[in-house]
């Protein structure tokens, strides 16, 4: 059966997450309907990059299934774009390999969180950001991040209902930077551990306002107790940016006419 691979985009707010549930808006399970509508054939189960949690939104969702012949990939990211109102769109849809699985193909994967750093909340975008209104120590969250490089156990900042059969990923790189009073950051690893990028903002914006008692980032770290760490962000300020299936270099989604992303 062919294999289609879908780049999709979505507002995280409307769904329960990317995983099926019963009686419950997912991803998942109002991709599958659409395309079901779409393709009026059959399809197999829906396989995506990363399970993000309820209220996270995606830029870069990389998503598969299989079909029993080959469909016209144009018709399915119109027709989905168009069924799901806005909530979700389809960048780019083209046939890929037999062995090609979202997550298991990947490489890298990019997350970034978004803070308004400022005494007043926002009202335009208040559903993509964070609002804390304590003025954080941005260059001492910036010199906490710098241990997080590398391969390590990441159980500190691994929610307690983790599934992963291991706590050690690769990070890749961090960036932190603020434009105006939104601080950005930005991560790149291997993968994820559940709630991993949210705890580790959590901790950072912690040691940010010296809520951790002194505790660094690198003893938060070596400790591997969740309980050493800060609070869990908030899902809204979260958003899965791109995946990429290169050894050498990330690859960021292109549109809907492209036949690679």
């Amino acid at each position: 059966m062919p294999n289609v691979k879908l780049v999709v985009e979505y507002n995280g707010r409307g769904f329960h997450g990317w995983q099926k549930q019963p009686n419950l808006k997912t991803v998942q399970s109002e991709l599958e309907r659409v395309l079901k509508i779409i393709v009026r054939s059959p399809i197999g189960p829906l396989h995506a990059a990363g399970r993000t949690d309820a209220g996270v939104h995606a830029r870069g969702q990389v998503v598969t299934f299989r079909i029993e012949e080959q469909p016209e990939l144009w018709r399915i990211a119109q027709g989905v774009s168009h069924l799901m109102k806005g909530e979700l769109a389809v960048i780019s849809a083209e046939m890929v390999p037999d062995d090609f699985h979202p997550g298991i193909s990947s490489t890298h994967k990019q997350y970034s969180y978004r803070i308004l750093n400022r005494p007043t909340p926002a009202v335009l975008e208040a559903h993509l950001m964070w609002h804390i209104a304590h003025r954080l120590d941005l260059e001492l969250m910036r010199e906490q991040l710098t241990c997080l490089i590398g391969e390590q156990d990441f159980s500190s900042f691994r929610d307690s209902s983790c599934t992963a059969k291991t706590p050690v990923k690769t990070i890749y790189s961090t960036d932190l930077q603020m434009v105006d009073d939104v601080i950005t950051f930005r991560v790149i690893g291997s993968g994820f551990l559940k709630q991993m990028v949210r705890n580790i903002v959590g901790t950072l914006t912690d040691i940010g306002r010296g809520r951790l008692h002194g505790r660094t980032m690198r003893e938060v770290l070596d400790a591997r107790d969740r309980r050493l760490a800060g609070v869990t962000a908030p899902a809204h300020g979260l958003t899965m940016d791109w995946i990429s299936y290169d050894e050498l270099s990330r690859i960021e989604p292109k549109g809907a006419e492209a036949s690679e992303n």
